[in-house]
């Protein structure tokens, strides 16, 4: 840890926003946009969606991440990586030397079980829970509308048997009209180091510190709008709200997705209202550091307090 790299102890509390706009942010295995089994059909996205994207900007961030899909090096070779090999190449015995380094590790946990390979005896299955938690997108825009293209494949079909074999074959692709995912976020740095409360030492190596959380913070703003891929072109952030409590704070904060209102301008913008949120949150007198952060290009956001540290330059 950096001398001047501070351990950040505080629990925090947020929401992610991200627009999706002629595009597909979380398909399931249909290919469609993904429903809940409501009366309205909300559309949703997983918070495997939202950590995928945050993975993926670490990486092109140049940091270490670990849980994600590598290919076997050998010539001819193409499978994905197996774990144990994935651990191999970070070239450590202990598991916790390779968690150190690793920012999605530190921030989201891991499952742990090596059945070979490096490690000592009793440290190849560990089960840490992450001081990172993200609920699902849930779409807040009143509307819910997919659709369906069909799209031209530039290959024949060598397995059709009927007289349509010399044609290309065609497919189809899904995506949502317009959608605005509202993630909730909650973080409790001690989720890690309370498995090692009798290990000082393991303790500070998987510390989250201040860094780290800058680190978090650049990602929940820009992760989505990075991503580069047919389906998830259209999909980018639209505001980050950080909630910072004091130290040792023992107030806590429930879902906040559901007091967003999010309604459509008749310019083409959207406007998120966060007046309930503001609402509670000053119920709770938290003490906390609240920083709103927008794309105002896309959104305007009304209903927030002007004590808040603001910027509309997402």
């Amino acid at each position: 840890m950096n001398s001047n790299d501070a351990t950040f102890n505080q629990r925090c509390y947020g929401l992610v926003v991200v627009k999706s706009e002629h595009s597909n942010f979380n398909a399931d295995f249909t290919g469609n946009p993904r429903r809940l089994p409501d009366s309205k059909g909300t559309i949703y996205a997983t918070d495997k969606a939202l950590k995928y994207a945050i993975r993926k900007f670490w990486i092109d961030q140049g940091k270490d991440v670990f849980v994600w899909k590598t290919f076997k090096e050998e010539k001819g070779d193409y499978r994905p990586k197996t774990l144990e090999e994935r651990f191999l190449h970070f070239e450590q015995e202990n598991p916790v030397e390779v968690f150190k380094d690793c920012i999605d590790i530190k921030f989201m946990g891991i499952t742990f079980a090596m059945k070979s390979g490096k490690g000592k005896e009793g440290n190849k299955n560990l089960s840490l829970t992450g001081p990172l938690q993200i609920s699902y997108g849930i779409n807040r825009l009143n509307e819910n509308i997919i659709y369906s293209n069909q799209i031209l494949s530039p290959y024949r079909d060598d397995k059709s048997t009927d007289s349509e074999s010399d044609s290309s074959t065609l497919g189809n692709e899904s995506k949502g009209l317009e959608s605005y995912y509202v993630y909730d976020f909650s973080l409790n740095p001690k989720n890690i180091t309370n498995h090692y409360e009798d290990n000082a030492e393991i303790q500070e190596k998987l510390s989250i510190t201040t860094s780290d959380i800058e680190t978090l913070k650049k990602a929940l703003k820009s992760a989505v709008s990075s991503l580069n891929t047919t389906t998830k072109i259209g999909s980018e952030n639209a505001m980050l709200l950080f909630i910072t409590l004091p130290e040792n704070s023992e107030k806590f904060l429930p879902t906040l997705k559901n007091l967003v209102k999010i309604t459509k301008k008749d310019e083409g913008k959207v406007k998120i209202d966060l007046s309930e949120v503001e609402k509670l949150l000053a119920e709770k007198e938290l003490g906390a550091t609240i920083e709103l952060s927008y794309n105002h290009h896309l959104t305007e956001v009304v209903g927030y307090n002007e004590d808040w540290s603001i910027d509309k330059k997402l």
